[in-house]
């Protein structure tokens, strides 16, 4: 019997449903028919096979053969992104990006598209390095604008620096921000020219100190956050 004519109804095996659904997705064995592919994955998504979810989730977002619904989007994708699927991590981190379903939250999306591109996802690697470089350029403008008092780090990045040569230290990226075992921290180096995490200023001597993530310099309105997406 040829895949154009089972059923979803015919199988029990959760993964033969995934391959029927993306059949129907694609239009590989079998008509290409969204609605079709839709409800194989909704039947394996009900037998618990996470691959199925992330599909599914996909096409909430999308709107093909079901119609559109972030809410279950965001719930099926993150699903599958909690058992580091891959593809799932990549589009939830462009959800982000741009505030589809989703609060924009530039941090969370390049975390996600880097965890995608560690895994070897297609593109991955190029959407990363674009948030990325739009991060660090907010970040750089914002130190620049802030008076050069106390050395403090967040847990998403550094708020503000302390001096003249700890802010340039930190434009040149010659320390930088890291997300530790223990937490936040800044990485610089040692007096023998080793990583080490730094307890306080090297030049000035003011510890760091750890704040909450400042917001109100956080506004994207000059970032375009289309600008290098296909």
């Amino acid at each position: 019997m040829s895949e154009e004519n089972v059923h979803p109804g015919d199988l029990d095996d959760a993964e033969k449903l995934y391959q029927l659904g993306l059949s129907y997705l694609y239009g590989t064995d079998a008509p290409k028919d969204y609605a079709k592919a839709a409800e194989c994955f909704k039947a394996s998504c009900a037998k618990g096979y996470m691959p199925s979810r992330r599909e599914l989730g996909i096409m909430y977002a999308s709107g093909q053969g079901v119609e559109p619904d972030m809410q279950k989007a965001i719930r099926y994708l993150g699903d599958a992104a909690d058992s580091l699927d891959p593809s799932a991590l990549y589009h939830l981190g462009l959800m982000y990006e741009v505030g589809t379903g989703v609060p924009k939250d530039m941090q969370k999306a390049v975390r996600m598209l880097a965890y995608a591109a560690e895994m070897g996802f297609p593109g991955a690697d190029v959407d990363a390095e674009r948030v990325d470089a739009v991060l660090t350029e907010q970040r750089n403008r914002n130190l620049r604008a802030r008076p050069l008092l106390k050395l403090q780090i967040s847990d998403v990045d550094v708020e503000a620096a302390c001096c003249k040569p700890m802010l340039d230290a930190l434009l040149a990226q010659d320390i930088v921000f890291i997300d530790s075992f223990k937490g936040p921290a800044l990485l610089g180096e040692d007096k023998d020219g080793m990583d080490a995490v730094l307890d306080r200023c090297p030049f000035c001597g003011a510890p760091v100190q750890i704040v909450p993530r400042d917001k109100k310099y956080r506004s994207d309105k000059r970032i375009n956050p289309h600008v290098g997406m296909t």
